[in-house]
């Protein structure tokens, strides 16, 4: 597992091509509830 790159590079090059052309959208429904999810998490890890 110490030789797995952290970053799939393949999948940054197809996203900023992505970017590049226009053609990323981004559901902010989707960004907001895992930033919740995630911020929830966090929370409760802290009252632990």
């Amino acid at each position: 597992m110490s030789n797995t790159p952290v970053v799939d590079v393949a999948k940054v090059a197809e996203i900023r091509q992505a970017i590049s052309e226009g053609r990323f959208q981004i559901n902010s429904g989707v960004v907001a509830d895992r930033l919740i999810a995630t911020a929830r998490e966090l929370l409760g890890a802290g009252a632990h």
